[in-house]
C-alpha cells in the first residue's frame, strides 16, 4: 500500500478514518505514555500489547444543541449512538490495518463495563482522554476532559493501536482551558474542588453516584461539564442565540425519561 513511508501511511490512515466517519484523526508513538507519564505504567499501551508502536485516535463531535438538553433521553441516545459509531469505526480501522499486514487492536471508547463497577474502582482500562492528549488532539482541561479547538470537550474518542510506522502529530503546546470555573460551579454532584497545577480535584464517587441516580431516572450520563464549557469552535453558530430554551431543556428532561 505505502511501503515503509510513514508520511504516506499517515495520509492513507487519515483518508480511511474520514471515510469511516471520523471528524478528528491524530496519531502518536505509544512511547509518549512513558515520556510524559501521568498514569501508572500498567495503563500504558505497551504494558498491555508490547508490539503496539503507535496510536491512532479518532474523534467525533457531540452536537451542541443536543448536549444542551442534558440530562435527558436526547443526550442519553446521542451518547449511545456515538459509542456505537466509535466502536464501529475502530473495528473497521483495525480490520483495515490488519488486512494491510500490520498488527492492530482497539480499546473500546469507554473502557469499563458499566457505571456500577466504577463505584468499586473508578478507573477505566484505558484513558481515551490521555490518548487524545498525547496525539495532539487537544489539551486536558481543569475538569479532566480533553478540550479540542474544534469541539471543546464535546467530542468522543476511540483509539486504535498498531505496529504500523505512522507519522506522528505533535502534542499541542498551549492550554485550551480558560480556567473560568464554570464546570466546577455547575457540576450537579459537586465533584470538583480547587486543586493544584491548574486541575480541579475530582471526587469520583460523587460523580459516579450522581450518574447512578440519573441512570435510574432513565436519562444518563450527566454531561453538564461539557455543556457549560465555553471552549470550542462548534459554539460559534450559537453565540447570538440560546442553545435551548429553559422550557425545552425541561421538556427533554421530563419526557421519554
Amino acid at each position: 500500500m505505502t511501503g515503509n513511508d510513514p508520511t504516506q501511511l499517515k495520509k492513507a490512515v487519515v483518508e480511511k478514518a474520514h471515510e469511516l466517519g471520523a471528524s478528528l484523526v491524530r496519531s502518536c508513538p505509544t512511547d509518549r505514555w512513558s515520556e510524559h507519564p501521568i498514569q501508572d505504567s500498567a495503563y500504558w499501551p505497551k504494558s498491555i500489547w508490547p508490539w503496539a508502536e503507535n496510536a491512532v485516535v479518532l474523534g467525533i463531535p457531540l452536537p451542541v444543541p443536543m448536549v444542551a438538553t442534558t440530562p435527558s433521553m436526547v443526550y442519553q441516545e446521542l451518547y449511545r449512538t456515538s459509542n456505537r459509531i466509535l466502536d464501529d469505526m475502530a473495528y473497521r480501522m483495525t480490520g483495515w490495518l490488519t488486512s494491510e499486514g500490520y498488527r492492530a487492536a482497539f480499546f473500546p471508547r469507554d473502557g469499563y463495563f458499566s457505571i456500577d463497577v466504577l463505584l468499586d474502582d473508578p478507573t477505566a482500562a484505558f484513558s481515551q482522554v490521555l490518548a487524545g492528549y498525547y496525539s495532539g488532539m487537544g489539551s486536558i482541561g481543569a475538569s479532566h476532559n480533553l478540550l479540542t479547538r474544534e469541539f471543546g470537550p464535546r467530542v468522543r474518542l476511540v483509539t486504535v493501536l498498531t505496529d504500523a510506522d505512522i507519522e506522528a502529530d505533535e502534542m499541542i503546546g498551549s492550554d485550551l482551558c480558560l480556567h473560568c470555573g464554570k464546570c466546577m460551579r455547575r457540576c450537579p454532584s459537586g465533584a470538583f474542588s480547587e486543586g493544584d497545577g491548574g486541575f480541579y480535584d475530582m471526587d469520583m464517587s460523587r460523580c459516579v453516584e450522581h450518574h447512578l441516580r440519573l441512570r435510574d431516572e432513565h436519562h444518563w450520563p450527566c454531561g453538564m461539564c461539557i455543556d457549560v464549557c465555553p471552549v470550542g469552535e462548534d459554539l460559534l453558530p450559537y453565540r447570538d442565540t440560546p442553545r435551548i430554551t429553559a422550557n425545552g431543556r425541561e421538556h427533554c428532561s421530563r419526557h421519554g425519561s
